[in-house]
């Protein structure tokens, strides 16, 4: 009996570790959380040549000047810009233009919400995501939910700037 009852607590210890926790959203904790971010853009270049990337976006404190971020990208890899939630981020879709310099000097710039073929092509086409991180917010997780977008400059980006010239 003695052996019964030290089988049957080691059986409740073992279910009672393996229990996850839960995992809360800010509606069911009822808060609001002002998120640095709200997910990232990803940049890919897929040519064979490194690319420079330098996007602009809106500058919060004076509407007629705009800021600048420069990202170096080496074949085969990515850029990660962050898309801003409280404030503003960097993403590709909170930018204004993106400027891709090629390897070779060529310069093709791509204005959001043009219509030409590159600009549609950069801005338009991208896959999205969702992924998630796990926070501790006061001794509870909390679940955060972030947007990936995936963005890639490639031969028919190239080709397309090509074209239009």
């Amino acid at each position: 009996m003695k052996k019964l009852m030290i089988l049957a607590a080691l059986s409740a210890l073992a279910f009672s570790c393996g229990k996850e926790e839960k995992v809360y959203t800010e509606d069911e904790l009822g808060v609001i959380i002002e998120w640095n971010s709200s997910g990232w853009s990803e940049v890919y270049n897929d040519l064979e040549g490194t690319v420079t990337l330098v996007t602009t976006y809106p500058d919060i404190h004076f509407s007629e000047k705009t800021t600048e971020k420069t990202s170096v990208i080496e074949p085969g890899d990515f850029v990660k810009l962050e898309t801003g939630a409280f404030m503003p981020g960097v993403s590709i879709g909170e930018s204004l233009s993106a400027s891709i310099r090629l390897s070779d000097g060529t310069e093709i710039l791509c204005t959001h919400g043009a219509d030409n073929a590159w600009s549609k092509r950069f801005y338009e086409t991208f896959t999205q995501r969702q992924e998630q991180e796990i926070i501790d917010f006061h001794g509870k997780k909390l679940r955060h939910n972030l947007g990936v977008q995936t963005y890639h400059i490639d031969r028919t980006l190239v080709d397309l700037w090509q074209a239009g010239q």
